[in-house]
């Protein structure tokens, strides 16, 4: 079992203050290498500071105005109450092993239940080949206020090896976690309908994929060496069909799962770019969108344009075919000068979210990961017109402050403000989404990585899983 470091009095303290702080302005939590910091979105000020050593992952805002964070490096999950600007407590991030919690999500709600789900991504090289892992595993945090086991480890399961995402069911309690480095193991189905006991329906496993060894091109290797890595790495629920997708992001396939049949299936579609990190639905879900890392000019394979930082495919979930693939440009649409030899050579496109009625994406660049002495910076947040999802449209980027490696987003709760974590400027650039203009920097903590929001009136921001809100 795992032991809360969280006590029943001061628990009891700041959930009867949850609702009577008073009218509280809209925050903005921002985890970063060292610190977590709370800060006023209209004036920049800062709230408060909370000890982070060695860096933090993920961040989940409730309803119920409490934020839960990941500290990668402390093995635990960080409790802050948003309202009195306050920590309530900290846990385990596991009670059977798991490290380096890394993910976070919050599952849908069903049946009156609602979970944050914590990823342990563990340490990939510490397990011998063919062996599970002993130090991955999936966490459910009970999320509903009005539960008596709100903000308490509900249930565990082991996972495959390596980096995980989730994704989830918005029917029942089913969902379907990727395992980076792992070929047996690629995307498995559980379901937490009982969260105490977490059941395995399906796993698919490389060869369940079409990866039958037959070949060294249909061989999966988490090397890449005597085969190809299938790395499947951002996931995404469509709406108007239930299905889950998982982008294979070392072959450019998108493998669409039925997780509500009885034996979940799956079905691959090719898309001409690789490498990423997210799948995000446009309102209503009809259409999924999938920032790619590649093709680009430089740099992994290497077999794009001037200028080219990857590209956009936008797939038709309900015809479940690619409905276009839009090469993405560095800061102008029109550039076609090379970009070799400059500090954002290695840019990247990241995570993508829509603005609210789905014409307009954006999409943070961050840079590829590379040697730890090689300078990478970008300064810029992608943007693309999807009016027509068949034809988008690259639009000019907007400025924002210096980052690098991996860049986050937060869409506040009213869908008017989009937060982007600039980690090498330590600030984050707050744009208008209407304008599409950044109205305010906030200077924050040491490297800001994740970002998440709160208010009375507009709840949290949107949170990663197709959630439903109504909760608390």
């Amino acid at each position: 079992m795992i032991v809360v470091r969280i006590s029943g009095a001061a628990l009891a303290a700041g959930l009867s203050c949850l609702n009577a702080f008073g009218q509280t302005p809209q925050i903005a939590a921002v985890s970063g290498r060292d610190q977590l910091a709370l800060h006023d979105l209209v004036t920049g000020e800062e709230l408060a500071r909370f000890a982070a050593a060695g860096g933090s992952s993920d961040l989940v805002a409730l309803g119920s105005g409490v934020a839960l964070s990941n500290h990668t490096a402390g093995n635990e999950v960080i409790v802050i109450d948003l309202n009195r600007r306050s920590e309530i407590g900290r846990m385990p991030s596991s009670a059977v092993g798991g490290t380096r919690p890394v993910h976070m999500y919050l599952s849908p709600a069903i049946d009156g239940r609602q979970h944050v789900v914590v990823l342990n991504d563990g340490h990939e090289r510490s397990t011998p080949k063919g062996e599970r892992p002993k130090d991955s595993t999936l966490l459910l945090i009970d999320a509903v206020q009005s539960r008596p086991t709100f903000l308490k480890p509900a249930g565990e399961v082991r996972l495959g090896i390596g980096h995980h995402k989730v994704g989830f069911s918005t029917k029942r309690a089913r969902l379907a976690v990727s395992n980076i480095a792992d070929c047996l193991d690629v995307i498995s189905v559980y379901d937490y309908e009982d969260p105490g006991d977490i059941k395995l329906v399906k796993t698919f496993s490389a060869a369940d994929l079409g990866y039958d060894a037959s070949s060294p091109l249909k061989t999966c290797d988490e090397t890449g060496k005597a085969g190809v890595m299938l790395s499947p790495h951002g996931t995404g629920t469509s709406a108007a069909t239930g299905k889950v997708y998982h982008f294979l992001t070392g072959t450019g396939q998108v493998a669409i799962f039925d997780v509500d049949a009885a034996v979940p299936t799956v079905k691959l579609l090719q898309t001409a770019g690789s490498g990423g990190a997210s799948v995000k639905d446009l309102p209503g879900g009809r259409f999924m969108v999938m920032p790619q890392r590649g093709p680009r000019e430089l740099h992994q394979k290497a077999d794009g344009s001037l200028c080219q930082v990857g590209q956009l495919a936008v797939i038709d979930a309900v015809a479940e075919k690619v409905a276009a693939q839009l090469p993405v440009f560095y800061g102008e649409p029109t550039c076609r000068t090379s970009i070799a030899g400059k500090p954002y050579e290695r840019a990247a496109l990241q995570y993508a979210m829509p603005s609210p009625d789905g014409k307009t994406v954006f999409v943070e660049i961050g840079t590829l990961y590379g040697p730890p002495n090689i300078i990478a910076e970008s300064r810029f947040v992608a943007v693309f017109d999807l009016s027509d999802p068949y034809r988008p449209i690259q639009l000019p980027s907007i400025p924002v402050g210096a980052g690098n490696d991996t860049r986050e987003h937060a869409l506040t709760g009213d869908g008017k403000q989009l937060l982007v974590t600039n980690s090498l400027d330590d600030s984050v650039s707050v744009i208008d989404v209407a304008s599409r203009q950044v109205v305010r920097t906030i200077p924050t903590v040491t490297k800001p990585f994740r970002v998440v929001t709160f208010s009375e009136h507009a709840g949290p921001s949107k949170p990663t899983g197709p959630a439903t809100l109504g909760l608390k």
